[in-house]
């Protein structure tokens, strides 16, 4: 008897799960390894997805800041608007159109 693989009892393994245990280790250890890449993978999706809806709601943010501002400054540009803002600096706006001077001479 070899003293390194029996027990006290002469038996290889104590139990017979210890013995599937033991012969099927390779094939635990491969399952191990799944299990392992499947967490990694699924914790690497989460983190991806929660970067996404954070990144979607900022744009969506940012697409109303842009609409506010561009709504304001349309309204600010009115003809109407101009007229209260030039009103105040008392400048005068003109109904007519300005002339184009053309000296004799002169090409465009």
């Amino acid at each position: 008897m070899n003293p390194i693989n029996t027990t006290e009892t002469g038996r290889k393994y104590g139990t017979v799960s210890s013995m599937i245990f033991w012969k099927n280790k390779m094939y635990f250890l491969f399952l191990l390894g799944i299990m392992l890449l499947y967490i990694a993978n699924v914790q690497y999706s989460e983190f991806r997805i929660r970067k996404a809806q954070i990144l979607e709601k900022e744009i969506t943010q940012l697409k109303w800041n842009y609409w506010t501002m561009k709504s304001g400054m349309i309204f600010n540009g009115m003809e109407e608007q101009v007229g209260k803002k030039v009103s105040e600096t008392e400048l005068i706006i003109k109904d007519e159109a300005p002339k184009i001077l053309i000296q004799q001479g002169q090409k465009n």
